[in-house]
């Protein structure tokens, strides 16, 4: 008996710390914690579902771990939820709101890690009365934020519309302590030849809805679809701010910019020659945004509202070209049955010019012309390839409309998940140059732009229809296309023809028309 006992004890000893019980105590231990830490939730949430009307006020709020942030920084940050409490009728559940929206608000300049815990209480030298339970109650909140590396760099690829690039970055986070950011990048890719750009962006009152960005740029663009290269130079400043709760982003940016039209083919038309050379573009821009869809990329539902105005040539920096240029998108998602999506979308846009020649509107430059077409914007057309054409090139236009419709259905044993979609659509447009009214000699600028756009508005459109592969990855959409066009203005190779693509056609970016 004894050595048989003996032997059980052993065989325990030895079972103890073998791997495989080893594992089983730490996952019995990891699945006690979790059920402790559960139950303290719980009870947490019953707590403050009870006493959520309860009437409290902010006595502090305090942000630890942030050595290199500005202490201003974190004051104008805090100061709404601190003015909030001390209006009156503030509960319980009102602070657990405002401090949420404070961490948000960190969470947005990107300069803290994304998890920030935060902390409540009252503070040490309070004594509750009894007497008067419905006395506000003071809280003390602290919040744990942990800094990120100030300085960032990395390079790679990147997939815009209708391009690619290969890319250097270097960022520099909170550089004076206040949320800015310093921005260096350069570029190579398959349109945009090159790019360096230097942009430097700074919060607004340290409000995360309101930023000011200042950007230096120079970039160098192969417009081969009208037969030339195009240089820019310049600076950009634009102010930017949101209103949540109308989902509305805006902004205005002020720009000046010098280009230069260089590197012909060839064959590049006389009418494209005619714009070689510099000119010095000086204008502001007013962007409003409204987009309430799922997923900007391949979106299941949701609209898209987007509202551009912008003139130049005005003021005392009015530069060589002045006109009034604007735009308007509109975009629709709607889930039908079973993962199927219909989509549709409406653009228009007019360039007004606002300097008359000799003998009428002073024509517009094809750096400021409209140009439509290609696998991202009319599909079943090459790039550029509507409206006006000298030979092969692209003229542009100064007035355009151009719209889809489209059916995407989910692929079989994919599921609806799955970025995969089968898609079906028609799609058109139609664009003009300011043209001169039948019958008027002398004609000024408002008569022209009346007779164009009549024409837009009752002339039919060039169209095209196809059905397609579509893959939806968080970086950018993918478009695998057959495409037939059915309403072409010209026959290919005459003058002036628009240039279609029948067959198959491959588009990546991040913005689909």
């Amino acid at each position: 008996m004894a050595a048989g006992g003996s032997g059980d004890v052993f065989d325990i000893l030895k079972d103890a710390g073998s791997p495989d019980t080893i594992a089983a105590q730490r996952a019995a231990q990891k699945a006690h914690d979790e059920e402790i830490s559960v139950k303290a939730q719980r009870r947490a949430a019953e707590a403050i579902q009870e006493h959520s009307s309860q009437p409290v006020y902010f006595d502090s709020i305090t942000v630890l771990g942030a050595p290199r942030t500005r202490r201003s920084f974190f004051e104008k940050l805090v100061k709404p939820a601190l003015d909030r409490s001390d209006q009156g009728d503030f509960t319980l559940k009102d602070a657990l709101r405002e401090l949420s929206k404070t961490i948000n608000g960190l969470q947005h300049f990107e300069i803290f890690n994304q998890n920030i815990p935060f902390y409540i209480d009252t503070p040490s030298d309070y004594n509750y009365d009894p007497k008067t339970p419905n006395n506000p109650i003071p809280l003390s909140a602290i919040i744990n934020v942990k800094e990120r590396s100030r300085l960032l760099l990395k390079s790679g690829t990147d997939l815009g519309n209708t391009e690619g690039s290969a890319y250097v970055q270097g960022s520099l986070r909170n550089v004076f302590g206040g949320a800015e950011f310093l921005h260096l990048s350069a570029s190579k890719g398959t349109r945009t030849r090159s790019a360096y750009d230097a942009t430097f962006t700074t919060p607004i009152n340290s409000s995360p809805l309101a930023a000011i960005e200042l950007k230096g740029l120079s970039t160098a663009r192969d417009n081969s679809h009208s037969g030339h290269t195009e240089l820019s130079k310049g600076f950009i400043g634009t102010v930017r701010w949101a209103t949540p709760a109308y989902k509305l982003k805006q902004s205005i940016s002020y720009e000046g910019l010098w280009r230069t039209l260089t590197e012909f083919n060839d064959d590049t038309s006389e009418a494209v020659l005619r714009d070689s050379g510099d000119s010095m573009k000086s204008a502001i821009t007013h962007l409003l945004t409204r987009d309430t869809r799922d997923n900007p990329i391949l979106p299941s539902s949701g609209t898209l509202l987007r509202l551009r105005n912008s003139i130049a040539g005005i003021g005392p920096l009015k530069g060589t070209v002045a006109h009034w240029k604007s735009e308007a998108e509109t975009a629709l998602a709607y889930p039908l049955f079973k993962g199927i999506t219909v989509s549709s979308s409406l653009r228009g846009g007019i360039l007004y010019p606002l300097v008359s020649g000799d003998s009428g509107p002073k024509p517009s430059t094809i750096a400021d012309r409209f140009h439509i077409g290609g696998a991202n914007d009319v599909r079943g057309f090459q790039t550029g390839g509507l409206g006006p054409h000298s030979g092969k090139d692209s003229l542009g236009g100064d007035a355009f409309v151009a719209g889809s419709l489209g059916l995407l259905f989910p692929f079989p044993r994919v599921g609806t998940n799955s970025g995969l979609r089968f898609q079906a659509f028609i799609n058109g447009g139609r664009l003009l140059a300011l043209e001169r009214p039948p019958d008027v000699q002398d004609m000024n600028i408002a008569q022209g732009m009346k007779y164009t756009v009549s024409r837009l508005l009752t002339e039919a459109p060039s169209l095209a229809a196809g059905v397609g592969i579509v893959y939806g990855h968080p970086v950018a959409r993918f478009e695998l296309n057959f495409c037939l066009p059915i309403g072409v203005r010209g026959t290919y190779g005459e003058e002036g023809a628009e240039r279609a693509r029948k067959g198959l056609q491959f588009g990546v970016g991040v913005e689909f028309a």
